[in-house]
């Protein structure tokens, strides 16, 4: 009699925890199942595949039962890495000045665009990550009383207002609502200063994620960029520094309102996307940038797992993957699958159609970094093989 063996596939990851688990549920729409493998690295949990030599390996018996014989074993030290956010953020009069002339109207820009970001650095969700804040241009200071609004010298913004701290933190919201936009926007010094400040940072925390972000209205203006060239050659100087640090300091641009587009440039030279939030519209502009600095953090913050590859060359059954989290002192709870995260609280693959990744939702994720205590576990069944048998 013959009797296919069904292995087991397990990935073991730590978040400050481990990975493992079992479920046989269809995850598929239509009861199909997907194909396909890949080995078993990942940026985020650094694992790998290997046969661990019991009974049911590659062409062996089943053993006594063979229907629970481990195929292969991933094993990772599944850190979930640190983010480090340092944000430059302009406070310049276009941002909102009702005292210039024009007058700018701060709810257009500086109202809804501090609101957003005073929200994501109290959102419980943000756990996981740190950040400092810094304004740009200086506003005087006791020290600095001679340059008010146009201090230009990279020294000026090479450390923080707001020092770095773990999220969710009130300090930093705070920080915004007890400054005011007025002045120039001397982009070139801020920036390379943000770089300094990112550049201690990532030293002191190697093994930690570190990256700038840019919020600003507009292309730099004053500290010697004043004409249309001046600014061109402002900017390619903001391109040329970003683009030095940005394989391992990644820089990330919010640019607020209609004058931005020249901006893509300096994401581009630092690695990412830029995110264009329009004014005119005060509860759009807020929640478009809440938008980007959501899309930022789940980038950075991506809770993933590599499917390993089975060293008997065996295939995984997609039906089969499940994904469980233990919370600290409670019971484990099983994440339910959800194709497009409309249940942010689940799990889904990077491609239904050929599944490389095993990703957790937003939610999801924010749970797991939060809780240093978890354990999140991810199993995986192998399709059975013909060529195996009893």
């Amino acid at each position: 009699m013959r009797a296919w063996l069904l292995g087991l596939l397990t990935a073991i990851g730590s978040v400050g925890m481990a990975c493992s688990s079992s479920s046989d549920g269809s995850i598929f729409p239509d009861g199909g199942t997907g194909n396909g493998s890949h080995p078993g690295t990942s940026d985020t949990f650094g694992g790998s595949v290997t046969d661990d030599g019991g009974e049911g390996s590659s062409g062996g018996s089943s053993g006594n039962n063979g229907d629970a014989a481990a195929c292969a074993v991933a094993s990772a030290a599944a850190q979930l890495t640190p983010v480090n956010m340092v944000v430059m953020f302009d406070e310049s009069g276009s941002m909102g000045d009702t005292t210039e002339n024009p007058a700018y109207k701060p709810e257009l820009r500086w109202i809804p665009v501090g609101d957003a970001m005073k929200a994501f650095f109290k959102d419980p969700e943000s756990a996981g990550m740190s950040a400092s804040i810094t304004f740009f241009p200086m506003a005087p200071t006791v020290n600095r009383p001679e340059a008010p609004w146009k201090a230009c010298a990279t020294t000026d913004y090479n450390t923080a207002e707001v020092a770095l701290s773990a999220l969710p933190n009130a300090a930093l919201a705070d920080a915004i609502t007890a400054h005011a936009p007025k002045g120039d926007t001397p982009t070139r010094v801020a920036v390379a200063g943000a770089i300094q400040q990112a550049q201690a940072i990532a030293a002191a925390k190697p093994t930690e994620k570190t990256v700038i972000v840019l919020v600003t209205d507009g292309e730099p203006y004053g500290c010697g960029a004043t004409t249309t060239q001046q600014t061109k050659n402002e900017l390619q100087s903001v391109v040329s520094e970003v683009s030095a640090v940005a394989a391992t300091i990644p820089t990330y641009v919010i640019g607020v309102g209609p004058s931005v587009a020249a901006l893509d440039a300096v994401a581009t030279g630092g690695g990412t996307t830029a995110f264009h939030v329009d004014v005119g519209n005060p509860a759009k502009t807020s929640s478009d940038l809440s938008a980007a600095l959501t899309a930022i953090r789940g980038n950075l913050t991506r809770c993933d797992f590599d499917i390993p590859a089975p060293s008997d060359g065996r295939a995984i059954d997609f039906n089969k993957v499940n994904v469980e989290f233990t919370p600290s002192g409670q019971a484990t709870k099983t994440l339910p699958y959800s194709a497009d995260c409309s249940d942010a609280t689940g799990w889904h693959f990077d491609n239904a159609a050929a599944p490389k990744k095993v990703l957790l939702c937003d939610s999801a994720c924010g749970t797991v970094r939060a809780d240093t205590g978890g354990q999140i576990n991810v199993s995986f069944r192998c399709e059975d093989r013909p060529d195996v048998i009893k």
